[in-house]
């Protein structure tokens, strides 16, 4: 969570948050009072109320948000790859990420990230009780993890037993008012800046459209669409462990 005088962002891994922070650190009033990096409101703000302030989150498409992760490892940066190497040799994670063959590399570190003993070792970083190695996709638990309420307490077998259970969690734990899109992010901005103005310096909407021309991507990618690194059943994974996206947001392949 990033907290400023009117404004509290929940940052949510791979979802445009590197460029949204840069932007409100510009056209907020103020600068963030506490910072907690990819944590939950209630990591800043134990009693788990916002004070009056709005709370905003980010979303991604799932298809490409995990296209996206799998790029930043490709990229020799961190994520999953400190995870992976407790369970695979050098070799088989270089495999893993091998940009010269990204489908079929893709294809192997979906599988793996998924596989409930690598997945288990992720979740245990920050959550060592959830046990729903088994049970969420791992950006329907990410995304639970920063977006809730308690996540520490509460998001854990066997309050979520299915993937279906993820639906009814988020409605009645979710800590935030507002979701921005990581495919229309600027313009959600624009619209959270003309919604509270207040919050914001008066050319905060000059400020995201001329940032907006050079936003960052902090992954490079081999293929054109994220479409293009996904098999049917590779689809189909994506689709039952992380099928919350798809009920809570529309989002299709």
């Amino acid at each position: 969570m990033i907290e400023y005088r009117d404004i509290i962002y929940l940052d949510v891994y791979r979802t445009g948050s590197t460029h949204t922070i840069r932007l409100l650190d510009q056209i907020c009033v103020e600068e963030p009072v506490r910072k907690f990096r990819h944590s939950s409101l209630t990591k800043g703000r134990p009693f788990g109320l916002a004070g009056g302030k709005h709370v905003v989150t980010s979303v991604r498409n799932p298809w490409d948000w995990y296209v996206s992760l799998w790029a930043f490892g490709a990229d020799g940066k961190s994520g999953p790859r400190r995870y992976l190497k407790a369970h695979l040799s050098a070799d088989e994670l270089a495999a893993l990420y091998d940009r010269s063959n990204a489908i079929e590399s893709f294809h192997r570190w979906l599988h793996v990230i998924h596989d409930p003993s690598v997945l288990d070792t992720v979740m245990k970083e920050h959550l060592p009780q959830s046990g729903l190695a088994r049970v969420a996709g791992l950006y329907t638990y990410r995304f639970l993890r920063v977006t809730t309420r308690y996540p520490r307490f509460l998001l854990r077998y066997p309050f979520i037993r299915s993937p279906a259970d993820a639906a009814p969690y988020h409605r009645l734990l979710r800590a935030y008012d507002t979701v921005l899109r990581n495919e229309t992010l600027n313009e959600d901005l624009i619209a959270l800046v003309e919604r509270i103005p207040h919050a914001f310096c008066e050319n905060a909407v000059d400020i995201i459209r001329a940032t907006g021309r050079r936003r960052p991507n902090a992954s490079r990618r081999t293929l054109t669409s994220y479409r293009d690194y996904y098999s049917d059943s590779d689809a189909a994974l994506v689709a039952d462990r992380d099928q919350f996206f798809m009920g809570e947001f529309g989002y299709r392949f």
